[in-house]
This record gives C-alpha cells, sequence and structure tokens, in this order.
C-alpha cells in the first residue's frame, strides 16, 4: 500500500498536474463543472493563481464562488458560453470587496484563446488551473475532451518555447 501511494499520480482531469515549466504549474481540472468544485480546487493551493472558468452553466449558484476567486486568484479568466456572465459577476463583486488578489478579469471567446492569454499573464510561482464550473457542452462532447483540449494546448505552448 506503501509503494502504491508513493507512485500515485492522480486521476485524469482531477486537479492533475500537466506541465510544470518556468516555475508554472498547469493543472487541469476539467472535471469541475460546478462552482462549489472550482471553489475546493481554489483552496487547494497557496501560490498565486491564474483561474481557467467557463463552458456552458448549470442554473447552480456561483456567489461564493466569484467571492472566493476575488480573494484567490491573481487573474481570472473567462470563456465559452457563460463566460460573460463569470466575467460580469467578477466585476461586480470586485468593486465591492476591498481587499482581495484579482488583478485582472479577462474574457475570450475560447479555451484556445484562454491559454494564449493565461500563458502571458504567467510569472515563476504561478498555477495555471483550468477548473471551469460550468460544462463542457457548448464546445466538447464532455469534460474529458475539454481536458484533453486544455492538455493538447498546454503541450504546444510548451514545444513553442523549447
Amino acid at each position: 500500500m506503501r509503494q502504491a501511494i508513493l507512485e500515485f499520480r492522480g486521476v485524469p482531469h482531477r486537479l492533475e498536474i500537466i506541465a510544470e515549466q518556468a516555475g508554472v504549474t498547469w493543472v487541469n481540472d476539467s472535471i469541475a463543472t460546478a462552482p462549489e468544485r472550482v471553489v475546493a480546487a481554489l483552496q487547494s493551493f497557496s501560490e498565486p493563481l491564474i483561474l481557467l472558468a467557463g463552458g456552458r452553466d448549470k442554473d447552480l449558484p456561483w456567489a461564493e464562488l466569484v467571492g472566493v476567486a476575488v480573494e484567490r486568484c491573481k487573474v481570472v479568466i473567462t470563456f465559452g458560453e457563460f463566460g460573460p456572465e463569470i466575467a460580469r459577476l467578477l466585476n461586480y463583486a470586485q468593486r465591492g470587496k476591498l481587499s482581495g488578489q484579482l488583478q485582472r478579469i479577462e474574457q475570450v471567446a475560447t479555451l484556445d484563446e484562454a491559454v494564449q492569454l493565461a500563458q502571458r499573464a504567467t510569472v515563476a510561482g504561478d498555477v495555471v488551473l483550468l477548473s471551469p464550473g460550468g460544462t463542457s457542452f457548448d464546445a466538447y462532447r464532455d469534460f474529458a475532451e475539454r481536458g484533453e483540449h486544455f492538455r493538447s494546448l498546454v503541450a504546444r505552448l510548451h514545444n513553442q518555447s523549447d
């Protein structure tokens, strides 16, 4: 059991570290298709966070996620069908807070654009976290396809910089 625990590398799409380069860690949490799952993911890190959030809404409450994101994230990049609404909620929450880590909110159409923007926003010590909060059905067959696409986008970034 000890050996199995030491060798365990996690489950795909569940807070899965997919790359570490130039001091930046890229994490795939594509399974997080509800806001409360994103809250749990955000609370798993002490490093500065760049959150990629979006997809399709499931009519779930976003208030807790928005509050935690304003407190814990340095950048939030929203994408997909519900991206504009997440950005609107974050902007509203940020105006009402006296303190928090959030420096920037960006809204783009696709995960491809979100990854490119995240890469430009990183510095050593950051974690880029795909933890969307929404389903993948606005652009993908399921969360696994979205997570695999994220993995390929990050791999392409790192191949370009080598």
